[in-house]
Protein backbone atom coordinates (compact mmCIF):
# COMPACT_ATOMS: atom_id res chain seq x y z
CA UNK A 1 0.00 0.00 0.00
CA UNK A 2 1.10 3.12 -1.01
CA UNK A 3 1.26 6.36 1.06
CA UNK A 4 -1.48 8.21 -0.85
CA UNK A 5 -3.90 4.66 -0.36
CA UNK A 6 -2.54 5.73 3.38
CA UNK A 7 -3.83 9.25 3.44
CA UNK A 8 -7.19 8.41 1.31
CA UNK A 9 -7.99 5.60 4.19
CA UNK A 10 -6.70 8.19 6.63
CA UNK A 11 -8.98 10.83 4.66
CA UNK A 12 -12.11 8.86 4.67
CA UNK A 13 -11.85 7.84 8.68
CA UNK A 14 -11.94 11.88 9.14
CA UNK A 15 -14.40 12.37 6.82
CA UNK A 16 -16.75 9.74 8.52
CA UNK A 17 -15.64 10.57 12.16
CA UNK A 18 -16.94 14.17 11.24
CA UNK A 19 -20.35 12.70 9.69
CA UNK A 20 -20.84 11.01 12.91
CA UNK A 21 -20.14 13.04 15.00
CA UNK A 22 -22.47 15.70 13.22
CA UNK A 23 -25.62 13.57 13.30
CA UNK A 24 -25.30 12.73 16.83
CA UNK A 25 -24.82 16.47 17.55
CA UNK A 26 -27.99 17.38 15.45
CA UNK A 27 -29.97 14.40 17.46
CA UNK A 28 -28.49 15.43 20.89
CA UNK A 29 -29.55 19.67 19.79
CA UNK A 30 -32.84 17.93 18.66
CA UNK A 31 -33.91 17.08 22.05
CA UNK A 32 -33.73 13.39 21.46
CA UNK A 33 -33.69 10.99 24.48
CA UNK A 34 -34.16 7.26 23.66
CA UNK A 35 -31.07 5.28 22.42
CA UNK A 36 -32.43 4.41 18.70
CA UNK A 37 -31.69 7.65 16.55
CA UNK A 38 -28.11 7.53 17.96
CA UNK A 39 -27.45 4.13 16.51
CA UNK A 40 -26.54 5.87 12.83
CA UNK A 41 -24.01 8.21 14.23
CA UNK A 42 -22.48 5.18 16.74
CA UNK A 43 -21.94 3.12 13.17
CA UNK A 44 -20.37 6.42 11.90
CA UNK A 45 -18.31 7.11 14.66
CA UNK A 46 -17.03 3.50 15.32
CA UNK A 47 -16.05 2.53 11.58
CA UNK A 48 -14.25 6.12 11.55
CA UNK A 49 -12.26 4.99 14.59
CA UNK A 50 -11.38 1.93 14.10
CA UNK A 51 -9.89 2.91 10.61
CA UNK A 52 -7.97 5.59 12.69
CA UNK A 53 -6.94 3.63 14.91
CA UNK A 54 -5.80 0.94 12.28
CA UNK A 55 -3.71 2.62 9.96
CA UNK A 56 -2.38 6.33 12.08
CA UNK A 57 0.13 4.49 14.24
CA UNK A 58 1.91 2.68 10.87
CA UNK A 59 1.38 5.92 8.95
CA UNK A 60 3.17 8.15 10.88
CA UNK A 61 6.43 5.65 11.12
CA UNK A 62 6.19 5.23 7.37
CA UNK A 63 5.38 8.14 5.99
CA UNK A 64 9.11 10.15 5.54
CA UNK A 65 10.86 6.18 3.84
CA UNK A 66 7.24 5.95 1.58
CA UNK A 67 7.85 9.92 0.37
CA UNK A 68 11.44 9.12 -0.39
CA UNK A 69 10.52 5.76 -1.87
CA UNK A 70 7.64 7.41 -4.80
CA UNK A 71 8.97 11.02 -5.25
CA UNK A 72 6.79 11.05 -8.13
CA UNK A 73 3.54 9.10 -5.91
CA UNK A 74 -0.08 7.96 -7.79
CA UNK A 75 -3.36 7.67 -5.85
CA UNK A 76 -3.58 3.51 -6.15
CA UNK A 77 -6.85 1.83 -7.87
CA UNK A 78 -7.85 0.79 -3.98
CA UNK A 79 -7.86 4.36 -2.69
CA UNK A 80 -9.61 5.39 -4.96
CA UNK A 81 -12.02 2.96 -5.09
CA UNK A 82 -12.30 3.37 -1.45
CA UNK A 83 -12.85 7.02 -2.05
CA UNK A 84 -15.67 6.74 -4.14
CA UNK A 85 -17.49 3.78 -2.32
CA UNK A 86 -17.32 6.09 0.85
CA UNK A 87 -19.47 8.79 -1.97
CA UNK A 88 -21.95 6.55 -2.57
CA UNK A 89 -22.36 5.11 1.24
CA UNK A 90 -23.37 9.06 2.34
CA UNK A 91 -26.16 9.68 0.47
CA UNK A 92 -27.35 5.73 1.19
CA UNK A 93 -27.29 6.50 4.85
CA UNK A 94 -29.44 10.20 4.10
CA UNK A 95 -32.78 8.25 3.63
CA UNK A 96 -31.84 5.98 6.38
CA UNK A 97 -30.96 8.91 8.78
CA UNK A 98 -34.01 11.10 7.73
CA UNK A 99 -36.28 8.02 8.26
CA UNK A 100 -35.15 7.59 11.43
CA UNK A 101 -35.51 11.21 12.30
CA UNK A 102 -38.74 12.00 10.65
CA UNK A 103 -40.60 8.75 11.62
CA UNK A 104 -41.19 8.31 7.45
CA UNK A 105 -44.60 5.27 7.06
CA UNK A 106 -42.01 3.44 4.04
CA UNK A 107 -43.18 -0.25 5.12
CA UNK A 108 -41.09 -2.90 6.12
CA UNK A 109 -39.58 -3.35 2.30
CA UNK A 110 -38.83 0.51 2.31
CA UNK A 111 -36.78 -0.11 5.44
CA UNK A 112 -35.22 -2.81 3.69
CA UNK A 113 -33.66 -1.24 0.80
CA UNK A 114 -32.76 1.88 2.92
CA UNK A 115 -30.39 -0.44 5.09
CA UNK A 116 -29.24 -2.02 2.15
CA UNK A 117 -28.18 0.83 0.74
CA UNK A 118 -26.48 2.60 3.51
CA UNK A 119 -24.37 -0.61 4.84
CA UNK A 120 -23.87 -2.15 1.77
CA UNK A 121 -20.81 0.30 0.75
CA UNK A 122 -20.00 0.32 3.77
CA UNK A 123 -19.61 -3.25 4.67
CA UNK A 124 -17.42 -3.61 1.24
CA UNK A 125 -14.67 -0.48 2.67
CA UNK A 126 -14.60 -2.60 5.81
CA UNK A 127 -13.61 -5.35 3.75
CA UNK A 128 -10.89 -3.26 1.88
CA UNK A 129 -9.40 -2.13 4.60
CA UNK A 130 -9.18 -4.46 7.30
CA UNK A 131 -9.52 -7.75 4.91
CA UNK A 132 -11.64 -11.04 5.81
CA UNK A 133 -10.36 -13.57 8.37
CA UNK A 134 -10.20 -17.34 6.34
CA UNK A 135 -10.28 -19.94 8.37
CA UNK A 136 -8.23 -22.99 8.22
CA UNK A 137 -11.19 -25.04 6.85
CA UNK A 138 -11.90 -22.37 4.45
CA UNK A 139 -8.24 -22.85 3.07
CA UNK A 140 -8.27 -26.50 3.17
CA UNK A 141 -11.32 -26.00 1.02
CA UNK A 142 -9.66 -24.01 -1.28
CA UNK A 143 -6.83 -25.74 -1.93
CA UNK A 144 -8.93 -28.54 -2.46
CA UNK A 145 -10.81 -27.43 -5.34
CA UNK A 146 -7.20 -25.95 -7.04
CA UNK A 147 -7.06 -27.49 -10.66
CA UNK A 148 -4.25 -30.35 -10.60
CA UNK A 149 -2.71 -32.08 -13.26
CA UNK A 150 -1.25 -35.43 -14.17
CA UNK A 151 0.20 -36.92 -17.40
CA UNK A 152 -0.28 -41.09 -18.34
CA UNK A 153 0.83 -42.83 -21.38
CA UNK A 154 -2.61 -41.66 -22.87
CA UNK A 155 -1.93 -37.91 -22.56
CA UNK A 156 -2.42 -35.09 -19.97
CA UNK A 157 -5.51 -34.95 -17.50
CA UNK A 158 -6.58 -31.50 -15.41
CA UNK A 159 -9.05 -32.01 -12.75
CA UNK A 160 -11.20 -29.16 -12.33
CA UNK A 161 -12.96 -29.66 -8.87
CA UNK A 162 -14.34 -26.38 -8.94
CA UNK A 163 -16.55 -27.36 -11.56
CA UNK A 164 -16.66 -31.15 -10.81
CA UNK A 165 -15.17 -32.16 -14.22
CA UNK A 166 -11.87 -32.74 -15.46
CA UNK A 167 -10.53 -32.60 -18.92
CA UNK A 168 -8.25 -35.06 -21.03
CA UNK A 169 -6.07 -33.92 -23.92
CA UNK A 170 -3.93 -37.26 -25.82
CA UNK A 171 -0.77 -36.61 -26.63
CA UNK A 172 -1.42 -37.27 -30.96
CA UNK A 173 -4.44 -34.23 -30.10
CA UNK A 174 -1.08 -31.76 -28.64
CA UNK A 175 0.06 -29.39 -31.52
CA UNK A 176 2.12 -27.25 -29.64
CA UNK A 177 3.12 -26.61 -25.54
CA UNK A 178 4.05 -22.71 -25.36
CA UNK A 179 4.60 -20.96 -21.93
CA UNK A 180 3.88 -17.73 -21.49
CA UNK A 181 4.35 -14.90 -18.72
CA UNK A 182 3.00 -11.81 -19.15
CA UNK A 183 1.79 -8.39 -17.61
CA UNK A 184 -1.76 -7.76 -18.11
CA UNK A 185 -2.35 -4.20 -16.48
CA UNK A 186 -0.82 -0.75 -17.86
CA UNK A 187 -0.04 -0.43 -13.92
CA UNK A 188 2.00 -3.40 -13.96
CA UNK A 189 -0.31 -5.53 -11.03
CA UNK A 190 -1.58 -7.99 -12.77
CA UNK A 191 0.77 -10.78 -13.80
CA UNK A 192 0.04 -13.98 -15.67
CA UNK A 193 2.05 -16.88 -16.27
CA UNK A 194 1.01 -20.66 -17.59
CA UNK A 195 1.08 -22.95 -20.40
CA UNK A 196 -1.21 -23.06 -23.19
CA UNK A 197 -1.88 -26.02 -25.22
CA UNK A 198 -2.82 -25.66 -29.15
CA UNK A 199 -4.88 -29.15 -29.78
CA UNK A 200 -6.07 -30.09 -33.20
CA UNK A 201 -9.21 -31.62 -31.49
CA UNK A 202 -11.37 -30.75 -28.34
CA UNK A 203 -10.76 -32.02 -25.42
CA UNK A 204 -12.64 -35.03 -23.67
CA UNK A 205 -14.62 -33.69 -20.37
CA UNK A 206 -15.81 -35.90 -17.65
CA UNK A 207 -18.40 -34.98 -15.26
CA UNK A 208 -17.89 -35.95 -12.27
CA UNK A 209 -20.56 -38.42 -10.40
CA UNK A 210 -21.55 -35.92 -7.74
CA UNK A 211 -21.66 -32.67 -8.95
CA UNK A 212 -22.62 -28.96 -7.38
CA UNK A 213 -26.28 -27.63 -8.40
CA UNK A 214 -24.85 -24.89 -10.23
CA UNK A 215 -22.53 -26.84 -12.25
CA UNK A 216 -25.34 -28.74 -13.38
CA UNK A 217 -27.30 -25.94 -14.13
CA UNK A 218 -24.73 -25.22 -17.06
CA UNK A 219 -23.28 -28.28 -18.11
CA UNK A 220 -22.27 -26.88 -21.29
CA UNK A 221 -18.36 -27.72 -21.81
CA UNK A 222 -16.16 -25.62 -23.69
CA UNK A 223 -15.31 -26.22 -27.11
CA UNK A 224 -12.26 -24.17 -27.91
CA UNK A 225 -8.96 -25.83 -28.71
CA UNK A 226 -6.82 -23.54 -26.93
CA UNK A 227 -6.21 -24.51 -23.27
CA UNK A 228 -4.45 -22.60 -20.70
CA UNK A 229 -3.00 -24.27 -17.53
CA UNK A 230 -2.03 -21.53 -15.06
CA UNK A 231 0.76 -21.62 -12.67
CA UNK A 232 -1.92 -21.79 -9.86
CA UNK A 233 -2.64 -25.40 -10.62
CA UNK A 234 -0.84 -28.17 -8.39
CA UNK A 235 1.88 -30.24 -10.38
CA UNK A 236 2.05 -26.79 -13.10
CA UNK A 237 6.22 -26.84 -12.78
CA UNK A 238 6.37 -30.31 -13.98
CA UNK A 239 5.23 -29.69 -17.25
CA UNK A 240 8.88 -29.53 -18.69
CA UNK A 241 9.35 -32.75 -17.50
CA UNK A 242 6.23 -34.13 -18.42
CA UNK A 243 6.75 -33.03 -21.77
CA UNK A 244 10.06 -34.69 -21.97
CA UNK A 245 9.13 -37.88 -20.95
CA UNK A 246 6.36 -38.35 -23.36
CA UNK A 247 6.73 -36.11 -25.81
CA UNK A 248 10.72 -36.49 -26.91
CA UNK A 249 11.02 -32.67 -25.84
CA UNK A 250 13.63 -30.35 -23.74
CA UNK A 251 13.26 -27.13 -23.22
CA UNK A 252 14.95 -24.46 -20.79
CA UNK A 253 11.72 -22.08 -19.95
CA UNK A 254 13.13 -18.84 -18.75
CA UNK A 255 10.96 -18.66 -16.00
CA UNK A 256 12.28 -15.30 -14.46
CA UNK A 257 9.60 -13.07 -12.96
CA UNK A 258 8.04 -10.81 -15.31
CA UNK A 259 8.10 -7.96 -12.74
CA UNK A 260 11.56 -7.73 -12.14
CA UNK A 261 13.45 -7.22 -15.61
CA UNK A 262 15.98 -4.89 -14.29
CA UNK A 263 16.95 -3.45 -11.13
CA UNK A 264 16.69 -0.06 -11.21
CA UNK A 265 17.30 1.08 -7.51
CA UNK A 266 18.34 -0.98 -4.13
CA UNK A 267 18.02 1.82 -1.22
CA UNK A 268 17.76 0.72 2.74
CA UNK A 269 16.29 2.69 5.71
CA UNK A 270 16.22 2.27 9.23
CA UNK A 271 12.52 1.72 11.13
CA UNK A 272 13.46 1.47 14.86
CA UNK A 273 15.76 -1.20 15.59
CA UNK A 274 15.11 -3.18 11.81
CA UNK A 275 16.72 -1.87 8.70
CA UNK A 276 14.48 -2.46 5.37
CA UNK A 277 15.40 -2.67 1.81
CA UNK A 278 13.93 -1.45 -0.85
CA UNK A 279 14.36 -2.55 -4.54
CA UNK A 280 13.21 -0.72 -7.41
CA UNK A 281 12.71 -3.23 -10.43
CA UNK A 282 11.69 -1.99 -13.64
CA UNK A 283 8.93 -4.65 -15.53
CA UNK A 284 9.60 -6.16 -19.11
CA UNK A 285 6.27 -6.31 -19.87
CA UNK A 286 6.27 -10.11 -20.59
CA UNK A 287 7.33 -11.26 -24.00
CA UNK A 288 5.95 -14.13 -27.00
CA UNK A 289 5.00 -17.09 -25.87
CA UNK A 290 7.62 -19.88 -25.52
CA UNK A 291 7.24 -23.14 -27.83
CA UNK A 292 8.49 -26.00 -25.29
CA UNK A 293 6.75 -28.52 -28.15
CA UNK A 294 5.74 -28.11 -31.68
CA UNK A 295 4.73 -31.08 -33.25
CA UNK A 296 4.75 -29.85 -37.23
CA UNK A 297 7.05 -27.10 -36.33
CA UNK A 298 4.81 -24.43 -37.96
CA UNK A 299 5.10 -21.23 -36.61
CA UNK A 300 2.90 -20.08 -33.47
CA UNK A 301 0.87 -17.59 -35.44
CA UNK A 302 -0.33 -21.17 -38.30
CA UNK A 303 -0.88 -22.83 -35.36
CA UNK A 304 -3.58 -20.35 -33.45
CA UNK A 305 -5.43 -20.08 -36.72
CA UNK A 306 -5.80 -23.69 -37.02
CA UNK A 307 -6.61 -23.93 -33.36
CA UNK A 308 -9.17 -21.41 -33.90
Amino acid sequence: MDLNERKIKQAAGIFMLAAGLAMAFFDLKSGTRTVGPLIIPAVFIIVALSILFRGISGWFSQAAMLKLLSPKPRYGFLGVFIALLLIFAIPGFLPLFFAAQLKWDIGLSGWIAVCLSAFFALALIHGLIFGAAVSEKRLKLMRKRRNRLSADDRGITVEMPLFDKSCFMAWQSIEAIAYYNYIADSDFTEHYAGYRLYLNAVPIYAKYEKQFWLNRLFPKDSQSRIIDIGDGTECFWEMPKVAAKYLGTKADIETKDAMKSALVSRRTYKSGNKAITSEHWRPNGGGEEEIIFNRSNRILDEIRKSCR
